[in-house]
C-alpha cells in the first residue's frame, strides 16, 4: 500500500512540475504575450502584430483570445483590469519565481531524478536567455541593441548621450535599440537614464554568451 501510495505521489508530482514548466513564458507561446504586455503595461498594436501574426493578424483567433483572457487590442495592447489574463501572467511572476529559488530545485530535483536528470530547470534564468536569443535574432536593432545592453550592464546606469558617445551609434539608432530592450523587459529607465533589470544583474554571465 505505502509503495502504490508513493509511486502515485511520485506521479503527480511530476506532472504538477511539469504543467508548471509548461507555463512558463520561455517554453509557451500563450503565456509569452500575456507576460510580455503586462511587463510593458502596453505594447503598440503594430509590433505584436509582427511578433505575434499567428494571434494578432486572424481576426477569429485574434476576438477569441480577446475575449478569453481580457485582452484590449487597439492601438496599445494592455491586459483589461480584473481578466482571466492579468491574473494568469501574476501567476507567471509567482511560477518564476518559485523555479528561481535554489532551494525549491534542489528538493525537487532529488524526487524526480530520473525525469529531470540534470535538475529542475531555473525558468526565470530560462525566460531571461530566450528573451537575449530573441533580441539577437531581430533584424533591424537587434545587433546593436545587444551591444548597448552589454554597455550599459558595464557601466550600471548609461545615459542615452552616454551610449552614443562611447559607442560612436547615431542618437537615432541608440533609441531604437534602447526601446527594444524596454519591450523586452531588459533594461529599465529613470530620470538618471537606463539600468539593467533585475534579471540581467542577476545572471550576467548569460549576456556573455549572446
Amino acid at each position: 500500500m505505502a509503495e502504490r501510495l508513493e509511486v502515485g505521489v511520485k506521479d503527480q508530482l511530476r506532472n504538477f512540475v511539469s504543467s508548471l514548466i509548461a507555463l512558463a513564458p520561455s517554453r509557451n507561446y500563450i503565456t509569452q504575450l500575456l507576460y510580455l504586455i503586462k511587463i510593458n503595461r502596453s505594447i503598440d498594436y503594430r509590433i505584436l502584430e509582427e511578433a505575434y501574426p499567428d494571434i494578432i493578424k486572424d481576426e477569429h483567433v485574434r476576438d477569441s483570445f480577446a475575449k478569453a483572457f481580457g485582452v484590449s487590442f487597439k492601438d496599445k495592447v494592455h491586459l483589461e483590469p480584473g481578466k482571466y489574463g492579468e491574473f494568469l501572467a501574476g501567476f507567471i511572476d509567482k511560477v518564476l519565481q518559485l523555479f528561481e529559488d535554489p532551494e525549491f530545485r534542489s528538493k525537487i530535483s532529488s524526487l524526480l531524478k530520473e525525469e529531470y536528470p540534470q535538475g529542475i530547470p531555473n525558468l526565470a534564468q530560462e525566460w531571461l536567455e530566450v528573451r537575449l536569443e530573441g533580441l539577437s535574432f531581430e533584424p533591424t536593432y537587434g545587433k546593436t541593441a545587444i551591444k548597448i545592453l552589454k554597455e550599459i550592464v558595464r557601466m550600471g546606469r548609461a545615459k542615452i548621450e552616454e551610449l552614443e558617445k562611447n559607442l560612436g551609434i547615431n542618437r537615432g539608432e541608440v533609441i531604437e535599440a534602447t526601446n527594444l530592450l524596454k519591450l523586452y523587459g531588459l533594461v529599465k529607465e529613470d530620470y538618471y537614464g537606463l539600468v539593467p533589470s533585475e534579471s540581467l544583474r542577476k545572471y550576467q554571465q548569460v549576456l556573455e554568451g549572446v
